[in-house]
């Protein structure tokens, strides 16, 4: 009448009740980890990209890319205008008719 024989595999001392072991290794390492700020806030910008429809991206992406083209071309309507006004002035001065 002896004591029942440990499960083939089992560590000896590592009995169901036995603090420490393999268990308790095993319980630290799955511990949540704790998230940055900044891993948390990349994380959430790539759910709120992926949860986005495509076509609403695309339409986004079109505005902004519109509305920098438009932006640097009025720019440079501006530009053109502001030495054809300039250029007038200077042929006036000089007494120069077109």
């Amino acid at each position: 009448p002896g004591a029942a024989p440990a499960p083939a595999g089992a560590a000896p001392g590592a009995g169901a009740g036995a603090p420490g072991g393999l268990g308790a290794l095993l319980a630290k390492i799955d511990k949540p980890k704790k998230m940055s700020t900044m891993e948390k806030s990349q994380l959430d910008w790539r759910k709120f990209k992926t949860s986005q429809e495509r076509e609403e991206l695309e339409a986004m992406e079109a505005f902004a890319k519109d509305g920098y083209l438009e932006k640097q071309a009025f720019k440079q309507r501006m530009d053109e205008r502001q030495h054809a006004n300039a250029r007038d002035v200077r042929r006036k001065r000089m007494g120069i008719k077109d």
